[in-house]
C-alpha cells in the first residue's frame, strides 16, 4: 500500500512544480506603467520649500519623458520655481528620473509606485539640496 501512495505523492508534486512558474510568468508580463498626468507634492525640509504642481510622465518600456512644473507658495521667496524636462527610468516599481529645475539644477527623484499605480513617491536631491516627494495619478 505504501508504495502505491508514493507515485501520486510524486505527481502531485510534478503537478504543483509546473503550475506555479506560470503563475510567476503571469505575474511578470503585467507592468507597471506611469504615464499620464500627476500632481505633485515635492518638500525640502530644511528651507520649509513645499513645491505643488504638476507633471506628465511618458513610459516606453523601461525609458521614461516627460515634463512638469511646480510653484512653491509665494511667500517663500527663495523657493525657486520648479519647471523642466523629466528623463528617467522604470524598473519594476521603481522610478528614478531627473527634473530640471531651473535654479536648483537637475533635481534627482527616486521613488516606487504604490500598489494599485495611483501613487508615487521617493526621495529628491538637487545639489545640497534634499527632501521628500509624492505624485497622486490624475484621472
Amino acid at each position: 500500500m505504501l508504495k502505491l501512495g508514493l507515485p501520486v505523492f510524486g505527481l502531485l508534486i510534478g503537478v504543483t512544480a509546473i503550475a506555479e512558474p506560470s503563475a510567476v510568468l503571469a505575474e511578470e508580463s503585467v507592468k507597471p506603467n506611469v504615464t499620464g498626468d500627476w500632481h505633485v507634492d515635492i518638500e525640502q525640509k530644511r528651507r520649509l520649500c513645499r513645491w505643488q504642481g504638476q507633471m506628465r510622465l511618458d513610459q516606453n518600456g523601461t525609458q521614461l519623458t516627460g515634463m512638469g512644473e511646480a510653484a512653491a507658495s509665494p511667500d517663500r521667496r527663495f523657493c525657486p520655481r520648479l519647471k523642466g524636462v523629466v528623463e528617467g527610468s522604470v524598473d519594476g516599481q521603481r522610478v528614478k528620473f531627473g527634473f530640471a529645475t531651473g535654479r536648483l539644477g537637475t533635481g534627482e527623484f527616486d521613488g516606487a509606485l504604490a500598489p494599485g499605480g495611483h501613487m508615487l513617491d521617493g526621495t529628491w536631491t538637487a545639489g545640497s539640496a534634499a527632501g521628500t516627494w509624492r505624485a497622486e495619478r490624475l484621472k
